[in-house]
């Protein structure tokens, strides 16, 4: 009997060991504000973000992530030229992380994906752009499953910017 609850308890100890070097998969929600450098977009927006992706090693890993890009535009509803807006916005990236001390780290991401745009005028489609991201943060560790991030992310063709800050969990 006290040898099974041993193995068990290695057994358990063993994935918990692997997540505190960094290898593993998570999952991780965001919260902030996506801007946009276009004078017609009315104010900013709330921004929801979902991510998921795989930690490579302590300082790389893979992530497919999406952010709502919510705008409201101003003005210009009778000019048949109006451009769309941004709505939405799905990618993969790579991420780095560097450790600034044993609980941050200072992080980045390039990436690439699709950016939804919204029609304004009526008769217009709805389309999407190819948009590549870059961004960079810190992150607080909390333990080694749960961490803190704060991040500013562009999306450099159709010059967004979103300010946000979530919970990542990895498993």
């Amino acid at each position: 009997m006290s040898s099974a609850l041993v193995a068990l308890a290695a057994g358990v100890s063993m994935p918990a060991s692997a997540v505190e070097n960094g290898p593993g998969v998570y999952a991780g929600v965001q919260l902030g504000q996506a801007s946009s450098s276009n004078d017609r977009i009315e104010r900013d927006d709330l921004s929801i973000g979902l991510r998921t992706g795989y930690q490579i090693n302590k300082h790389i890993g893979v992530e497919l992530f999406r952010n709502s890009l919510s705008f409201i535009e101003i003005g210009y509803g009778f000019n048949r030229n109006e451009p769309a807006h941004p709505e939405e916005h799905y990618g993969i990236a790579v991420t780095g992380a560097f450790p600034l001390s044993e609980r941050f780290d200072l992080t980045g991401r390039a990436g690439i994906g699709r950016t939804r745009m919204h029609a304004v005028v009526v008769g217009k489609d709805d389309y999407n752009e190819t948009d590549p991201s870059i961004g960079g943060g810190v992150r607080f560790n909390f333990n080694p499953h749960w961490s803190m991030n704060a991040e500013a992310m562009r999306l450099t063709k159709t010059k967004v910017t979103v300010i946000s800050t979530g919970f990542r969990y990895q498993f």
